[in-house]
């Protein structure tokens, strides 16, 4: 039992370490930051081995990768502050009825969130015909299993780290249920009429609306006032007094209404 105690406070040290060897960023190389974040690595790493099964202990034995420290150090920990409900190396069941590792799930609200870092090195760059096609069939079923997926290259997280928590705060944000209160006090009808919009691949007028729904034009024009006010649908031309045609604000849109 001491070896294991052992070994794994080692693993812990030598992440640490490497992730202090590493590239720092300018406005993130304050050693009291640093403190922090190793602080909260370490009890989260203590959680996510006390919590994996002994196949997902074994799995992460040995660390995690660079790239999943790097994404955590500089992506993660700067927007957050914090580790909780993050779950590395998380064990999926493929299409094939294998076992499968995504680098990064975060649970939130009911949804499922996949966070997976590409690192350009020698294996990806000799992939095969038939594992490229196996990566992206595999991506495609967890996407048809309802789960969300955020990729980022290695480099990208090294150079625009602010891009990749921008989108991961969009999608966060989304998933969270930001205008979840607004979404939820829409009537029966009003998610109708929203659902409908949310379905055209085109702008779309009230008369098209009314007669796709059937239901009077007036009617078509007093939800989407509704929804113009709530936030959830825009006018194409709003300078014109006579509004023709709407479109859908998706980032308001809550992602398991789509």
């Amino acid at each position: 039992m001491q070896n294991i105690v052992k070994s794994r406070l080692f693993a812990v040290e030598r992440m640490l370490v490497q992730l202090r060897s590493a590239e720092l960023l300018p406005d993130e190389s304050a050693g009291q930051n640093q403190l922090a974040f190793e602080a909260a690595f370490a009890a989260w790493w203590r959680q996510v081995l006390r919590k994996s099964s002994p196949r997902g202990r074994a799995r992460l034995a040995g660390g995690l990768s660079h790239a999943s420290l790097y994404f955590l150090r500089y992506v993660w920990w700067p927007a957050f502050r914090s580790l909780s409900g993050l779950i590395p190396e998380y064990e999926v069941v493929d299409y094939k009825d294998g076992y499968r590792y995504v680098d990064f799930v975060y649970l939130t609200n009911g949804l499922r969130i996949a966070i997976e870092l590409d690192v350009r090195g020698p294996h990806r760059l000799h992939l095969s015909s038939a594992e490229f096609e196996d990566e992206l069939m595999r991506q495609n079923y967890m996407v048809l299993d309802r789960w969300l997926m955020l990729r980022f290259p290695f480099l990208m997280l090294r150079d625009k780290p602010r891009q990749c928590q921008q989108l991961r705060l969009q999608m966060l944000g989304s998933a969270r249920g930001e205008h979840a209160a607004a979404f939820n006090a829409l009537g029966a009808q009003e998610k109708r009429v929203l659902a409908h919009i949310c379905r055209s691949v085109k702008p779309i007028s009230p008369a098209q609306i009314a007669v796709s729904l059937d239901m009077h034009r007036n009617t078509a024009l007093k939800y989407l006032a509704h929804l113009k006010k709530a936030g959830f649908v825009a006018p194409i031309n709003p300078a014109h007094k006579v509004i023709r045609k709407y479109q859908v604000v998706r980032e308001k849109i809550p992602y398991h209404f789509f």
